[in-house]
């Protein structure tokens, strides 16, 4: 009887030694792994100045501070126009590939650049 109890003792240690060790690392995949749902992806921005406005496909969307890998720019997938702008730097411009995973945008914006021309509706 003894034998019973000391071997159920025994699994059930390490059962919740297990499930303790799957809590703890269940969420310590690396944040480029992180997924979007479906046909979804991301975009993530470490811009320099980091106050330089993000235009998705002509469509202003914030701020580039404001989609870092903890709250990233939700995006269809497929192929859009980026552009990041700030008043007195060159527009950064480039066509980018968004499939069902996150993409990291790095750039400096090039100052001295003239301000930027009003545009129509």
């Amino acid at each position: 009887m003894r034998r019973s109890i000391a071997r159920t003792v025994q699994v059930l240690s390490l059962a919740v030694a297990l499930l303790a060790a799957a809590v703890l690392l269940g969420g310590c995949y690396p944040k480029s792994q992180v997924y979007g749902v479906g046909n979804d992806g991301g975009l993530v921005f470490n811009v320099n100045p980091p106050e330089a406005e993000v235009f998705l496909d002509g469509v202003g969307q914030g701020a580039s501070s404001a989609y870092t890998e903890d709250r990233y720019l939700k995006v269809a997938s497929g192929t859009h126009r980026l552009e990041l702008r700030k008043a007195g730097y060159d527009t950064y411009s480039r066509t980018v590939y968004v499939s069902n995973s996150l993409l990291r945008v790095e750039a400096t914006l090039v100052e001295g650049a003239s301000p930027p021309a009003p545009r129509g509706y």
